[in-house]
């Protein structure tokens, strides 16, 4: 389908979903606010349309806001976003699919964005040698948590480690939570591209703010995390390599900083295929944060 037709497409079924929440037909409009939310979010993680890095994190928000705007309507609480914020989001509708990089500002300041700039302040200075600003990706703002005894976590990814670090073009790395049966409990999110580099590391130096909470996973989740480049010979993006955290790993495991092994692809999300990239001792560095509601 061409970018165009499924512009078309979104736009009209958004705007079903306006009329829906006007008219106070509250399921009605839930239900699709939040079948919207997941094709723009399937067809993000599918990439078919191969998105730039600032298309998918629109993309992203875009699905984030509908997203909480049902559940809105459906608990009949207000997170920030309400059916004003809806109006705001049709200029986006309107422009979502056309090739415009960077893209213009997302019109709606989606809730845990305060919290995503004070848990980055905390690292600023251990952290101040390696700032760079980056743009693109689709990371999200830390969770909204909705009940007590919830715990979010966050990751932060420092280098992946290579023979070769220098080799590749715009590297970035996909986050994917994963349950026990290896489907995906959340959208994935990607790190903006890296251009930082030093002997044997792609260095990265983001945070990855998960999604679903630590104490709603069960034996057997993980998350995954993929190392992808471009090819410009077969224009496309390649998985290179790829590495995982099992949830034991990082339940109750505040503040650590951990050395992940790196595997061959392709990636297998049920973690059976396991084939080292390299004898040599080269790991992905993360540190672990929580935050308990």
């Amino acid at each position: 389908m061409e970018r165009d037709d499924l512009c078309h497409m979104w736009r009209k079924e958004f705007k079903v979903a306006v009329e829906h929440d006007t008219w106070g037909q509250k399921e009605e409009a839930k239900e699709t606010y939040e079948r919207l939310a997941q094709k723009i979010r399937i067809t993000n993680d599918e990439n078919k349309l191969r998105f730039t890095a600032s298309e998918k994190g629109l993309l992203n928000k875009l699905a984030s806001a509908l997203t909480l705007r049902a559940a809105e309507v459906k608990d009949d609480v207000d997170h920030g976003v309400g059916s004003r914020g809806m109006q705001k989001l049709v200029p986006v509708f309107d422009r979502v699919l056309v090739q415009q990089d960077p893209q213009p500002p997302f019109p709606l300041d989606l809730p845990g964005a305060a919290l995503s700039v004070l848990a980055e302040s905390t690292s600023v200075a251990t952290r101040s040698a390696d700032k760079t600003d980056f743009e693109g990706g689709s990371l999200l703002p830390p969770p909204v948590l909705q009940k007590r005894g919830d715990e979010a976590l966050g990751i932060y990814i420092e280098k992946f480690g290579f023979k070769d670090a220098t080799i590749f073009i715009d590297p970035f790395i996909t986050i994917s939570v994963v349950d026990r049966e290896s489907g995906l409990m959340e959208s994935q999110q990607d790190t903006p591209p890296s251009n930082r580099n030093k002997p044997n590391y792609v260095l990265f130096g983001q945070t990855v703010h998960i999604q679903t909470p630590v104490n709603h996973m069960s034996h057997g989740s993980a998350i995954v995390f993929e190392f992808k480049h471009f090819k410009p010979k077969k224009k496309k993006v390649s998985t290179k390599a790829w590495a995982f955290m099992e949830v034991d790993e990082f339940r109750d495991n505040h503040g650590a900083k951990l050395s992940l092994e790196i595997y061959q692809k392709p990636t297998d999300f049920n973690r059976k295929k396991l084939k080292l990239l390299s004898v040599k001792p080269l790991y992905l560095h993360v540190e672990l944060t929580s935050r308990v509601n």
